[in-house]
């Protein structure tokens, strides 16, 4: 699936170059055609937008909102510039231009905007959808509004390719779905995002009215009903969206992980978020990242699932530990400590009584071993240790650094850092370890958290070392 991806969007770049370099003094001028085509279709593209927006509300899904916000804006600026076609309803004017340059900058932006409001997506969401309608109210009735490159000049050049990369990796976001998920529904919308971009590349240098003048409206077109009208089909027939959408965690990994998960996961997750809404926040942010991690390290798409999976179950173990033990304000005593380290078996035990999970068993119990033999229940040393219980024990180890527990602060990034990169090796294993300070760079995760008393995230101070509540910090982090 990665490399379809990959040749389409080498195909739709060298299709936009060669035709623009080899036949681009051909003519075909037909502005009432162009109008008809461009309006019909455009009004037809809002309409599937608002239609997969309206599935996104009914299913909770952020994920299908995202891309309900970006095609909403890459069908109401288009139809602004079917609507100014010169010589129908409007005369020789700006517009036509500016609002084809506008729609995929600002679908961008309306989709990235919906992304960073997981819990408001819908208000945000509405918010896009006026936005974008009043601009395009307002560019009608200003036609001569200038606001694009030349196309064949160096801006127009840069504009072509910056905004065909930005739908590429929009693309590429559902191409990961697919691979992880193992189906290829997802490759509809990501193919819609090419197209859509392809569109764009009409600034390298196309004339009005030459061939790829009208390629590109047809790749606009067929770009925006794939995304919307053929992704949702796809994913509502085979009722597969939450399975495919339920373990990823693009950007809102809460949302993605509580959809489309077996019941069983589903209980444990809400029996943890009714004993300790800490914990819960906790093993969702580790499920999270561990699917990156994992990602980064290049494993098979079962092996990925599996990892988020024992991310988000790794504790589910905590059940059985005592309110007083586990919501401790203070640090724990010896026996305290004793009965606190019991989870991990407690996780195992738990997982093997529901055949769906049961497989998970020997990652989650062995998510406190180490790779020198130090860790328990078992003592596992290196590779014996299975390699999920290798990815969730660095990213748990981290998430505990990092964020802010009822017991102390969370500890400044740079800290947090340098105490994997010192106990690699020892403590966790050396490649996942990398991998996770990749994952890290790559999300500028420089930040240090906390959450505060409303369970929203803010900024805090660095960690006090000196309260070695579950274990010893940094020697060894536990949770």
């Amino acid at each position: 699936m990665r490399i379809i991806f990959h040749l389409v969007t080498a195909a739709l770049l060298a299709l936009a170059v060669v035709t623009i370099a080899v036949v681009d003094d051909a003519r075909w001028e037909a502005p009432t055609l162009l109008f008809w085509f461009v309006v019909v279709a455009a009004a037809l593209c809002v309409v599937s937008s608002l239609w997969l927006a309206r599935l996104a509300h009914r299913l909770d899904q952020l994920e299908l909102a995202i891309v309900a916000a970006f095609f909403l804006a890459g069908s109401l600026l288009p139809l602004v510039h079917g609507l100014t076609v010169p010589g129908v309803l409007y005369g020789d004017n700006a517009v036509t231009s500016t609002s084809l340059c506008l729609a995929i900058p600002v679908g961008a932006l309306a989709a990235l905007f919906v992304a960073h409001g997981p819990g408001v997506w819908r208000r945000r969401f509405a918010v896009c959808g006026v936005g974008v309608a009043t601009l395009s109210v307002a560019l009608l009735a200003n036609p001569q509004t200038s606001f694009y490159p030349q196309p064949g000049s160096a801006a127009g050049v840069v504009y072509a390719l910056a905004t065909f990369a930005t739908t590429v990796w929009f693309g590429w976001r559902h191409v990961r779905l697919a691979v992880i998920a193992e189906r290829p529904q997802p490759l509809a919308v990501a193919m819609g995002y090419l197209l859509l971009g392809a569109s764009a590349l009409v600034f390298l240098g196309a004339s009005t009215w030459s061939p790829y003048f009208w390629i590109a409206h047809g790749l606009d077109v067929i770009g925006v009903f794939l995304a919307t009208i053929g992704g949702l089909v796809v994913y509502w027939r085979h009722g597969s969206i939450s399975n495919v959408l339920g373990p990823i965690t693009a950007i809102a990994p809460r949302q993605a992980f509580e959809v489309g998960l077996s019941p069983v996961v589903h209980r444990f997750v809400a029996d943890l978020e009714a004993k300790d809404p800490i914990t819960r926040d906790h093993v969702v942010r580790t499920g999270a990242l561990a699917v990156d991690v994992a990602l980064e390290l290049g494993l098979g798409p079962e092996e990925i699932r599996t990892c988020g999976l024992v991310g988000l179950l790794h504790d589910v173990g905590k059940l059985e530990i005592p309110d007083e033990i586990l919501q401790k304000p203070g640090r724990l005593t010896d026996e305290e400590f004793e009965v606190m380290r019991g989870h991990a078996e407690a996780g195992g035990r738990l997982v093997r009584t529901s055949p769906v999970v049961a497989h998970l068993a020997p990652a989650i119990q062995g998510h406190h071993e180490r790779i020198d033999g130090g860790g328990y229940p078992e003592g596992l040393e290196g590779d014996a240790i299975p390699l999920a219980a290798r990815v969730v024990s660095t990213c748990d180890s981290y998430d505990a650094m990092a964020f802010t527990r009822h017991y102390r602060q969370g500890m400044d990034g740079a800290k947090v850092r340098s105490i994997l990169t010192e106990h690699a090796g020892a403590q966790w294993d050396q490649t996942v370890v990398d991998a996770l300070l990749a994952v890290i760079e790559h999300r500028g995760d420089d930040a240090v958290w906390a959450l505060d008393a409303t369970g929203r995230m803010s900024s805090t101070d660095l960690a006090d070392e000196d309260n070695p509540v579950c274990g010893c910090l940094p020697e060894s982090v536990e949770v």
